[in-house]
């Protein structure tokens, strides 16, 4: 009984290990970590990628507390502003007609061992602040095709173009708008959030 007891100890410690090696094996590097995220590997200059998602009626119907009804969000990384990533998110809400913004700036995400490593099994996802207080956002992969945005405490968005402070929104996100599943789109689908004519005119062009 003891001898048999011991095998199956050894057995189920021998699986937890090899379950550990595999999820740490799995577990994203920093480069793997951008290049899933934008979908190839950054260039020289500005890279981009666009993922969106647009809830139908059934579902805001079973989500009374959501206010967003459609989503866009622009990861862009420009290899001569350093090594982290920013966000443009474009939303429609319920109650409003016009489309509002918010960005924020995302650090980049270390490799296990390193200074502000938010996992010993590698990066999961990057932080992203909006400046003034306005929120924090964060970007999870979900896989290849998917990411998952999470927006905890709500964020400040804005009409776009605007520089009138009065414009600002605070509240606009309800209480069942904490957690997005975004499916990765065409470029031209995220224009509008480029930043200005050069921006627009490269994602129109879906590159």
């Amino acid at each position: 009984m003891k001898r048999g007891f011991g095998f199956a100890m050894f057995a189920a410690g021998a699986m937890a290990l090899s379950t550990l090696a595999a999820h740490a094996d799995s577990a994203p590097s920093p480069q793997d970590f951008t290049k899933r995220l934008m979908g190839r590997a950054p260039g020289k200059g500005k890279t981009f990628a666009c993922f969106t998602r647009a809830y139908d009626e059934a579902h805001l119907a079973g989500h009374p507390l959501q206010n967003v009804r459609a989503m866009k969000l622009l990861v862009k990384i420009d290899s001569e502003a350093g090594d982290g990533y920013d966000l443009v998110i474009g939303v429609n809400f319920r109650s409003r007609k016009s489309m509002f913004e918010t960005e924020g700036d995302c650090a980049a995400p270390h490799a296990e061992g390193e200074s502000g490593a938010p996992a010993p099994a590698g990066p999961a996802s990057v932080h992203c602040a909006i400046a003034c207080d306005g929120g924090a956002i964060d970007v999870a992969l979900k896989d290849n095709g998917s990411v998952l945005l999470t927006i905890p405490n709500g964020a400040r968005v804005w009409k776009p173009g605007s520089i009138d402070p009065d414009e600002n929104v605070h509240g606009a996100f309800g209480e069942d708008d904490k957690l997005f599943r975004l499916d990765r789109a065409s470029l031209s689908q995220c224009e509008p959030l480029g930043a200005d004519k050069s921006e627009k005119a490269t994602l129109a062009k879906g590159q």
